[in-house]
């Protein structure tokens, strides 16, 4: 009987011992900006200005919500997972407030509301494995440097895709150098394999100095596009500065400059891009903006952002009759937003 109860606790402990290793963790970051925004539409047919679609409003700048969970194994590997939902601060409720995922797979549909982000891990000394929808080789690598902004107007002058369902393997760091592959579902047509792109990008890292490259390599039932992507950036003190080169096979190109100084609380950036005509965002953006550290988990900015081709500023309307209504065919001129906002993650 003596022997049976140090039996039986360990019994009932030993589940929990286990279980323990396993951590669940939930996040969030809710995002909001009141804007004033000016935007000279352009027609799609004439190709001459239209209306002034100029408004000030309320607009949500990715906000989010997730669970993320791990667990180690016994070989130094550890597995996670991992599922974020957009939520539509601005309109309360599920919601990506671009649109870009709007066509990607059939529940979103114009709602717009698929999840950002569904996740299977597995990394250690060996490197990573990731699948499901994450985000994609070519943005860590070449856009991501200079995606630095607060606002929902960050990261827009780029060619890369942000999030889509992939199987990626990223290596471990070989004295500064770390190399990824991915093979990416990027259309979800029909007509096309699952996994119709793929991704290589290639890193070097060392005291404050980063540099890669990327490739984009797409099949031919989806256009069979190539786009080569540089960027480098480099942080000393106070001081970040970051540069990104990008250019498709048909030689339409966006180049890109992004600086920040941190004083305190205070951090103030500056970017600006320069693309070709024939690609996203062409002719030159211009972006300023400061944030202040309030507290630990919240944040709030101001911003200013121009474009001579009108694609990140978008007229005042839902995404979905906006999609609906020629998209991005109906470019603005010399279109222009200021925007003051907070962000609280936790």
């Amino acid at each position: 009987m003596k022997k049976l109860l140090p039996l039986s606790i360990a019994a009932i402990i030993a589940p929990g011992t286990v279980m323990a290793e396993l951590t669940i963790d939930a996040y969030g970051s809710l995002r909001v900006q009141a804007e004033s925004v000016s935007v000279d539409r352009l027609s799609a047919t004439s190709q001459s200005l239209g209306d002034d679609d100029s408004y000030t409003g309320i607009r949500d700048a990715y906000s989010r919500f997730g669970v993320s969970a791990n667990y180690p194994l016994n070989n130094g590997t550890t597995l996670g997972a991992n599922i974020e939902i957009p939520f539509n601060s601005a309109e309360l409720k599920i919601n990506d407030p671009t649109g870009f995922a709007a066509y990607y797979k059939e529940p979103n549909s114009l709602d717009n509301n698929y999840p950002r982000l569904y996740t299977l891990t597995a990394s250690g000394d060996w490197g990573s494995v990731a699948i499901g929808k994450q985000w994609l080789t070519f943005y860590n690598y070449v856009a991501y440097p200079v995606d630095y902004f607060s606002s929902f107007y960050s990261g827009w002058s780029t060619y890369a895709y942000f999030r889509r369902e992939a199987v990626t393997y990223t290596s471990p760091s070989f004295s500064g150098f770390s190399f990824a592959a991915s093979a990416v579902d990027i259309s979800d047509s029909r007509d096309s394999s699952y996994l119709d792109t793929m991704q290589y990008a290639l890193s070097y890292s060392a005291d404050g100095f980063t540099i890669s490259a990327a490739m984009e390599d797409k099949e031919e039932e989806i256009g069979g596009a190539q786009t080569y992507g540089l960027s480098a950036s480099y942080t000393t003190g106070p001081w970040r500065f970051a540069t990104k080169y990008e250019e498709t096979e048909h030689n339409v190109s966006i180049y890109n400059l992004y600086g920040s100084y941190n004083m305190g609380k205070y951090t103030f950036r500056a970017h600006v891009s320069e693309g070709d005509e024939g690609g996203y965002a062409p002719g030159t953006v211009i972006h300023l903006g400061t944030d202040y550290q309030y507290t630990k988990n919240l944040k709030v900015f101001v911003e200013y952002f121009s474009e001579d081709t009108g694609y990140a500023v978008l007229p005042d309307k839902d995404i979905g009759d906006y999609l609906a209504d020629n998209g991005y065919a109906s470019y603005g001129r010399d279109t222009q937003a200021i925007a003051i906002g907070a962000r609280y993650d936790f």
